[in-house]
C-alpha cells in the first residue's frame, strides 16, 4: 500500500466518522425536540385533567338548592311587611345572581382548559375538542336560559324541574363518549397507551 492510498483512506474514515457524528447529533436533536414536546402534552394534559376533575366536584351543586333561595325568599313576603317584603326581593335577586355566577363559573373555566389544550394537542384531538366545546357552551346556554326565566309568579319547583332535566339530556351522554375519546387520545399522545 503507497503513501496516497493510505492517505486517501485515512482521510476517508475521518470524513466518514465526521459525517456519523453530524447524523447522530442530528438524530439526537430531533429526538429531543420529541421528547420535550411530549414532556409539554404531559404538563398541559395532566394539568387539563387536574383542572376538569375540580371544575366537574364544583358543578355537582344539587340544582334543588334554588329552594332554600325561595323558601327563605317567601318567607320574609308571608310575614313581613311592604319594606320586608321589598328587602327580601333585593335579596332574592341578588342571591340569584350570585346563584348563576357560580353555576357557570366552572364551565367557564373549563372552556379556558379547552382552549389550552387546543394549543398543544394532535390534528386527531382537535375536532373532538371543539365538539366537546360546543356541547359545554350549549349546556351553559340551556343553564342560563333557565335561570333568567326565573320569576317570582313561576313555580320555583318547576324551575328546579328544568335545570335538574338538563343533566339528564343526550346531549350528556355525548358528552362522556367525548371525553373517553378525548382521554384515549391524549394518552397515546404522550406514550402512555399503545395502539392496538
Amino acid at each position: 500500500m503507497d503513501l496516497e492510498t493510505k492517505d486517501i483512506l485515512i482521510i476517508s474514515l475521518g470524513l466518514l466518522g465526521w459525517i456519523w457524528a453530524v447524523i447522530q447529533h442530528i438524530l439526537n436533536r430531533i429526538n429531543q425536540k420529541k421528547d420535550k414536546a411530549i414532556e409539554k402534552k404531559f404538563e398541559v394534559y395532566s394539568n387539563f385533567m387536574d383542572k376538569a376533575d375540580e371544575i366537574s366536584q364544583n358543578m355537582r351543586s344539587d340544582p334543588k338548592m334554588i329552594y332554600g333561595i325561595a323558601t327563605e325568599f317567601y318567607s320574609k313576603i308571608i310575614n313581613g311587611n311592604e319594606e320586608e317584603m321589598n328587602q327580601a326581593l333585593i335579596d332574592f335577586n341578588s342571591e340569584l345572581i350570585e346563584f348563576t355566577r357560580k353555576s357557570v363559573q366552572p364551565l367557564m373555566i373549563l372552556n379556558q382548559e379547552l382552549n389550552r389544550l387546543k394549543l398543544v394537542c394532535s390534528d386527531k384531538l382537535l375536532p373532538k375538542i371543539e365538539d366537546y366545546k360546543t356541547l359545554a357552551n350549549d349546556f351553559n346556554d340551556e343553564f342560563q336560559l333557565v335561570l333568567n326565566t326565573i320569576s317570582l309568579k313561576k313555580d320555583i319547583e318547576l324551575t328546579a324541574k328544568q335545570l335538574e332535566n338538563i343533566g339528564h339530556s343526550k346531549r350528556t351522554i355525548l358528552m362522556a363518549e367525548l371525553w373517553k375519546e378525548m382521554e384515549t387520545l391524549m394518552r397515546n399522545e404522550i406514550g402512555y397507551y399503545k395502539q392496538k
